[in-house]
């Protein structure tokens, strides 16, 4: 029963993962190593503190899987006592990064806590209401709306980051902080609408093309433009490699997009497209790739619009 259960959720979120845009084991190989970089930075700018935030995150994370709809669900499915074994072993697999991440750090007191809150977790089931997110994007629907909500809470741990670069009055961890938000950002481009909603535009490729590029720029500037304000203010002699990191964004989220277009339909980002995508960070290649992208997404487009 467990091993065939866990077999499901795995597929499940291979499914999810790539429905928001990106490749199963590109996105382990992120998070793990978005978890091992962050975490060594925690511990190196806030050591006292360090153990009690990395526990915070895990147990954030979580909580997501403590809800009480979902664990009512367990139980009808599989019985009472077999439900509480499934919630604790993923709470324990969740766990792993961040209890290897404090031994690593030599922290055996909170590695060995943290399994037994997880654990005592899996007991407990939250109460939780429908609650539609409010976004500053429904003038212009779809990616930014859908993926502000999906990524709402990485874009809060985002700019919690750069808070607290300001505090410990650390630069580098607020421009990496700034480009991972780009990043996100990026991934709303992952993947695009169905045809229907290209068709509708009624207008020629290179016209639907612009106002799709125009609308990303927008998009992108309105969200990252709180977190570029802030370092701005607290590094104004720096304020040039503000502009520099929100140009290198925005290319990579321009890029995405036409990636995407460029095999439209399905206007699925592949292996192909993100090795492509890659090469935005060399200079010289950024003269070829987004103009490949696209040319490729008008010749694509044109099946669908005039």
């Amino acid at each position: 029963m467990l091993p065939h259960y866990l077999s499901l959720q795995f597929k499940l979120l291979n499914r999810n993962i790539r429905d928001f845009g990106m490749q199963p084991l590109l996105a382990y190989v992120l998070i793990f190593g978005l978890i091992a970089g962050l975490g060594t930075l925690i511990f190196q700018r806030l050591p006292n503190y360090a153990p009690y935030i990395i526990i915070g995150i895990c147990i954030s994370i979580q909580m997501r899987l403590s809800q009480k709809q979902r664990s009512d669900f367990l139980q009808i499915v599989y019985g009472d006592k077999t439900k509480h074994l499934l919630r604790i072993t993923e709470n324990l697999i969740i766990s792993i990064p961040f209890v290897t991440l404090l031994l690593v750090e030599n922290q055996y007191i909170a590695a060995v806590a943290l399994p037994i809150a997880s654990a005592i977790l899996a007991f407990i089931d939250l109460n939780s209401k429908s609650i539609v997110l409010p976004t500053p994007f429904s003038k212009s629907p779809y990616e930014f709306t859908v993926g502000f909500r999906k990524s709402f809470l990485f874009i809060l741990m985002v700019y919690g980051l750069s808070v607290i670069s300001v505090c410990v009055n650390n630069l580098n961890l607020g421009l990496f902080s700034l480009f991972v938000l780009y990043i996100i950002c990026a991934t709303y481009y992952g993947k695009v609408e169905n045809e229907y909603y290209v068709w509708i535009f009624a207008e020629s490729p290179n016209k639907y093309l612009s106002h799709k590029i125009l609308t990303a720029i927008k998009n992108t500037f309105l969200m990252a433009f709180p977190m570029m304000a802030l370092l701005t203010a607290f590094f104004p002699e720096n304020w040039w490699i503000v502009l520099l990191i929100t140009a290198i964004g925005m290319i990579l989220v321009i890029a995405f997009l036409l990636a995407a277009y460029s095999t439209y339909p399905p206007g699925e980002i592949g292996i192909l497209e993100l090795i492509f995508i890659l090469a935005v960070f060399i200079p010289p290649f950024v003269l070829v790739v987004i103009p490949y992208f696209y040319v490729r997404s008008i010749n694509r487009l044109k099946n669908t619009l005039v």
